[in-house]
């Protein structure tokens, strides 16, 4: 299905005229300042990154793939070891990148393990993302397009009667990795997916959960804070619902423009 899905919104995007697209799945949170503060960011650093300030996420036609969702991009595969004596500074040197700072991000020990791990034995600073050529990543939460990239994925990269791999993350990952797609990640990620109330509700009730691995690592972090991984503010635990229009209009400005964390105990 996520197949059908994603090349029927990809061709989508071609018969609109537009030159870029953000394709987002559907159970994917965000930070409430992504507006207002992430999406500036990522894309100053961006224009760095390819040496070009004519166009707003740099020069278009030296990208393929943006991969600002995921669920990891650790360089190697997780059985190899993730963190301190697996990563080492040298791994993200010998890439292009680009490192800028971020106050929305999490505190370090609010990160996923994973990525916290990652990010120590990279020797990232505190509240740092990074853009970087796309080693690994894995989950298509949320990734930016140019029409030449979208049209080739339709075309050469899978076909929906005979994809190269069942799952479609992996065919994308396939082709930064071996058919020259040329693919940025966002690390850590601006989206991520949601863990439903499901799949809660079942580990409370101490039934046996079966979760692929890097959501079973961060399954009671994320509880914990009621936030969704590597999310600072997030939708998830439901402070920003509204049921009527002078919530909704008080929601548009203090944290729609003016990127307010209004959660109980939080600093704005």
């Amino acid at each position: 299905m996520a197949w059908f899905s994603h090349i029927h919104i990809l061709k989508l995007f071609l018969e609109s005229g537009l030159e870029t697209a953000l394709i987002l799945e559907d159970d994917v949170d965000w930070d409430v300042r992504l507006r207002t503060v992430q999406v500036p960011q990522i894309a100053a650093a961006t224009r760095t990154l390819f040496r070009s300030q004519a166009e707003y996420y740099g020069n278009s036609s030296a990208w393929d793939l943006l991969w600002l969702g995921h669920c990891g991009d650790w360089f190697q595969t997780i059985d190899k070891g993730i963190g301190p004596g697996h990563h080492f500074p040298s791994n993200l040197t010998a890439l292009e990148h680009k490192l800028f700072r971020d106050n929305t991000l999490p505190d370090r020990p609010d990160l996923h393990p994973y990525t916290k791990s990652f990010l120590d034995a990279l020797e990232i600073p505190e509240k740092t993302r990074v853009v970087h050529r796309s080693r690994l990543p894995l989950c298509t939460f949320g990734y930016a397009v140019t029409r030449s990239s979208a049209k080739w994925i339709i075309e050469d990269l899978a076909s929906v009667q005979n994809p190269p791999d069942p799952a479609y993350d992996m065919a994308v990952m396939h082709g930064c990795r071996r058919r020259g797609m040329r693919c940025y990640t966002v690390n850590p990620e601006v989206f991520h997916h949601v863990m439903g109330d499901s799949l809660i509700a079942v580990a409370d009730a101490k039934e046996e959960v079966h979760l692929p691995p890097v959501d079973a690592e961060a399954l009671a972090q994320s509880r914990s804070r009621k936030e969704t991984s590597n999310i600072d503010c997030g939708f998830w635990s439901g402070d920003f619902d509204f049921q009527d229009e002078q919530k909704l209009e008080m929601l548009r400005e203090e944290v729609g423009r003016q990127g307010k964390c209004l959660k109980p105990d939080r600093h704005h």
